[in-house]
């Protein structure tokens, strides 16, 4: 399984000149916690930073500032860890790990910007797989009975 395919496509983007106002707007409105900031070109947004929630409550905390004064390039965090769409699970998770992150913009092999993985997403590719495989030992006993010409 590539991250490619479990990723969360088309995520939301704002530019560095978004307000966190408009930042935090959007995140109520699509109901998530991270909007990735992009840059040019428009056709093939590249991420040159990310935002999460948290970060919006730190920044107006720490500098008591408006949201509407305080602009996504002021807050985000720069040079965000990208994942390449044809990583594997374990690479990813290995990554996500190693930079101490929860989550990070998908990129395809041209660097274009194509989703957004979490540890979420993670979590819930992971729990689907464990309820197979869980079907799987339930229904294990009961195909060998059949086989067997049992109950």
């Amino acid at each position: 399984m590539k991250i490619g395919d479990i990723c969360t496509r088309n995520p939301a983007t704002v530019s560095t000149s978004a307000t966190l106002a408009e930042v935090a707007r959007l995140m109520k409105d699509r109901h998530i916690g991270t909007v990735i900031v992009t840059k040019a070109p428009l056709d093939r947004p590249v991420a040159t930073g990310i935002i999460t929630d948290r970060d919006i409550a730190c920044a107006q905390l720490d500098r008591r500032s408006d949201l509407a004064s305080l602009s996504a390039e002021e807050v985000m965090t720069r040079n965000p860890l990208e994942i390449n769409a044809e990583d594997s699970l374990d690479k990813a998770i290995a990554k996500l790990r190693a930079r101490g992150v929860r989550r990070a913009p998908v990129v395809s092999s041209s660097g274009a910007l194509i989703g957004v993985i979490s540890t979420d997403d993670l979590f819930a590719y992971v729990a689907r797989e464990l309820m197979l495989l869980a079907r799987l030992v339930t229904l294990q006993p009961r195909q060998e009975a059949t086989r067997r010409g049992g109950a």
